[in-house]
């Protein structure tokens, strides 16, 4: 069944994932619509990060997230993405055939994905930390060849998807929506065999040369101006009980300024934003954290846990323990 997600619900599910500065703008407003289709993220024990989509993009925009160092390697089955590495656009499609692109990302940054009215997009993904590859190196050599990856001067490769490649994609794919999957090893040992299979096609390159990558498509066209600073600054003055004048103060804006620039890109006002943050964190500490209802109702400025429930209740239709509950069920 295909899931339609808002940019409100797709900002959640990035968020959720680990990544808890995302930010998206979308060029429709209005629209209750960012994408529909199937959107999946997961950390699997071993350290490995999955990600699946088969999706519909139905608005222009873009998500902007902040990364650490890892090796994200991508199998592209359909359609086409754009993303940006900090100042850098590209541009991977897969037009008669999959692709396979390995993005090699050395330090923490901002990494900027493109939406497109009416693109269909269909893809695999696996993150892994460059401390993860470092924890698991038996030598110095093998150290060593890590920190090479890792300068080079390439950040994007590209190449044809081989027929293991593919199958290991598709298979990959079809586990990570399966939600009867019984045994999460299973979906370990495929993902750890796409990553060492890609991974020795990425060395092999960086040493002999031995199958040149496709140079990707790079898109010169500017990248849109954000103002994420605002978002991300908020973020980090929501717990700090500070009226809409020291926050404005604080951002080096007026108040009138800031409610403009929130009505135009959430269709909020300051105090509606801040306030559903709050809520957001809230969801987070009950599902992921375990805490208490009345501990969240604490930490989220609540005096009463009766007013915490009720505007919890009024943002996500359900009351804190149903969704403690909701998500205990899948467990």
């Amino acid at each position: 069944m295909n899931t339609r997600l808002s940019k409100v619900e797709l900002s959640r599910k990035i968020k959720d994932a680990g990544y808890e500065d995302a930010f998206i703008e979308a060029k429709d407003i209005a629209s209750k619509e960012l994408i529909t289709g199937k959107v999946y993220f997961k950390k699997l024990p071993s350290g490995i990060d999955v990600h699946c989509v088969n999706m519909t993009e139905h608005t222009e925009g873009y998500s902007n997230s902040q990364i650490d160092a890892c090796i994200s390697i991508n199998v592209l089955l359909a359609g086409k993405v754009s993303f940006a590495l900090e100042h850098q656009r590209y541009d991977i499609q897969a037009q008669s055939s999959p692709v396979l692109f390995i993005n090699i990302i050395n330090s923490q940054q901002i990494f900027t994905r493109f939406f497109t009215q009416q693109q269909q997009v269909k893809k695999v993904n696996l993150s892994i930390t460059k401390q993860w590859l470092l924890t698991r190196c038996g030598s110095m050599a093998n150290r060593l060849h890590i920190e090479k990856i890792f300068a080079s001067a390439q950040s994007v490769f590209q190449w044809p998807c081989t027929e293991k490649q593919l199958t290991l994609a598709a298979e990959l794919y079809q586990k990570s929506l399966d939600e009867t999957l019984n045994f999460q090893w299973e979906l370990e040992q495929l993902a750890l065999q796409f990553f060492c299979d890609s991974f020795t096609l990425l060395s092999d390159n960086l040493d002999r040369d031995a199958i040149p990558p496709k140079e990707p498509d790079i898109n010169n066209s500017p990248l849109p101006v954000s103002q994420f600073d605002f978002e991300a600054k908020i973020e980090s003055l929501l717990f700090e009980s500070l009226s809409l004048k020291q926050i404005a103060d604080k951002l080096g804006a007026s108040v009138s300024t800031l409610q403009r620039y929130f009505k135009s890109h959430h269709q909020l006002t300051l105090k509606e934003y801040i306030r559903n943050q709050i809520l957001e964190h809230a969801r987070r500490r009950l599902i992921f954290d375990n805490q208490s209802v009345g501990e969240v109702a604490y930490h989220s400025g609540y005096n009463h846990v009766s007013n915490f429930s009720s505007a919890f209740k009024k943002y996500f239709s359900m009351t804190p323990i149903e969704m403690q509950n909701q998500y205990r069920n899948l467990e």
